[in-house]
């Protein structure tokens, strides 16, 4: 039996400098889109926690730092009401890795547009906050949360915000900030469609064959 698909699946996700070609560091993106949500949790944690125990059985002083951006965070990591069984597994792995990751060079980027949809102790556990425009009550509450006492004010920002503005507060910032994010060269395609300008056209945009043809296959590609 061959044993060694482990390590090459190890040394695939957590691959630094001096081990890819070109002796250079990298950005793994792992792409779960097509994974059916009833498994996505499962999936996701099980990856987070291969990471976790590499790292952590690791020689100390070979160990290079990882840090796991977590996507749609809410979709895996979400807080404890109503949560099966699954979901209990997910984020059972994701509270400690939140908790325990720093000791072993693991770091969590948690990304969600529903900070109240997602686990309070996991996000008790960053030490900043990078918030961009949140409108919903619950949200901007979740991050007010977050702030120390005196920075309480800042949060009423959160709903006036302007698109790529967003609050810096934590270690990364000497002191708290208003930013703006200036836009990616390469431009992702989930930019929010124009209604009035298609509705409004001359030729309605459409293609409901191709569209069957994606929903069929699990694929837009």
């Amino acid at each position: 039996m061959d044993m060694e698909w482990l390590p090459r699946l190890a040394r695939a996700l957590t691959a630094s400098r001096g081990i890819q070609a070109g002796n250079c560091g990298g950005i793994k993106i792992i792409d779960f889109s097509e994974v059916p949500s009833d498994i996505l949790p499962l999936m996701v944690s099980l990856l987070a926690r291969l990471v976790f125990n590499i790292t952590q059985w690791t020689p100390v002083e070979k160990r290079h730092p990882v840090a796991l951006f977590c996507d749609e965070a809410h979709l895996y990591i979400p807080e404890r009401a109503g949560r099966d069984g699954v979901d209990d597994i997910s984020v059972g792995i994701f509270e400690r890795l939140a908790k325990e990751g720093r000791k072993y060079g693991v770091g969590l980027v948690v990304i969600s547009q529903r900070p109240s949809e997602v686990n309070r102790t996991v996000l008790s556990q960053c030490n900043n906050v990078v918030a961009m425009r949140l409108t919903n009550g619950d949200d901007q509450s979740v991050i007010r949360r977050l702030l120390p006492d005196s920075l309480g004010g800042f949060g009423d920002l959160l709903p006036v915000l302007d698109v790529g503005e967003a609050l810096v507060v934590g270690d990364a910032s000497l002191l708290p900030t208003r930013v703006r994010v200036g836009e990616p060269r390469y431009k992702p395609n989930s930019a929010t469609i124009d209604f009035w300008d298609r509705w409004a056209g001359e030729e309605p945009e459409s293609d409901i064959a191709a569209a069957v043809l994606s929903w069929r296959r699990q694929s837009a590609r």
